[in-house]
């Protein structure tokens, strides 16, 4: 039986979603609950990996287990043995054929820019960043619409065998009250390509740089232009889209 999950989590305490040795990750805990909840090792696969400090509202990732559980029973066992931060917010049996990472159709990712008056309570869920010109930024932003080479926004130890080729649907600015929502939905991103993509529109809105430099680096494929990559505090993984839905 195959199970498909959403999970929401805080991912300021985190080494980011993917397992690695010795640190705090997403998924470590998640498959250290499913463990103590039925005692057999289980691997799960998400739609995608987020970076350290990167946040998700509804992260998507799938499991495959030999009986027949309820829906319900596996979220909230599942959830008795997680920390507070990381939260199932839904369960459900798929068939074999799906998959969280191949069967998505489009990924939508949000940037939050705390503009007002610096507050303790939310610098680890969004950066302060005061004096933006946000006219120059939504102009900006709208150059990444489109099919394009992303090369030059991804992360410089990117493996070359990847397919760096994304097409982005939509990428606007919603301007609410102190803060800023930066919107970008595409079909897939690369491995900080948000964060820089981001970096380029701060340094923009701050007058550092102009929108003309995004084309240079869509054009360049050169990572050491766009070198600017936005804390990930700000990021939130916030939807995973599927035909069927």
């Amino acid at each position: 039986m195959r199970y498909k999950c959403i999970v929401s989590y805080d991912g300021y305490n985190y080494m980011g979603f993917q397992v690695q040795d010795n640190e705090p990750t997403i998924e470590l805990y998640i498959e250290e609950a499913i463990k103590k909840m039925l005692g057999i090792d289980v691997k799960i696969y998400p739609s995608g990996r987020t970076d350290r400090y990167v946040h998700a509202i509804a992260q998507v990732f799938h499991f495959d287990l030999d009986k027949d559980l309820p829906d319900n029973g596996i979220k909230r066992g599942i959830n008795a043995f997680l920390p507070d931060d990381i939260h199932i917010m839904d369960v459900k049996h798929v068939s074999d054929d799906f998959h969280a990472r191949f069967s998505a159709i489009s990924k939508e990712y949000r940037y939050y820019i705390n503009t007002g008056e610096y507050n303790p309570l939310t610098i680890r869920y969004m950066p302060n960043i005061t004096n933006l010109d946000v006219d120059k930024m939504d102009e900006a932003i709208k150059l990444f619409i489109g099919t394009h080479n992303f090369k030059g926004f991804a992360s410089a130890q990117i493996d070359e065998r990847k397919d760096t080729n994304k097409t982005i649907f939509d990428a606007h600015i919603n301007r609410l009250d102190d803060k800023l929502e930066f919107v970008f939905i595409g079909t897939g991103f690369l491995k900080y390509q948000v964060r820089r993509m981001m970096g380029i529109l701060i340094e923009i809105g701050r007058g550092f740089q102009n929108k003309e430099l995004i084309n240079e680096v869509l054009e360049k494929y050169d990572p050491k232009i766009s070198h600017k990559v936005a804390p990930g505090c700000g990021l939130y993984l916030y939807k995973v889209n599927y035909k069927d839905e």
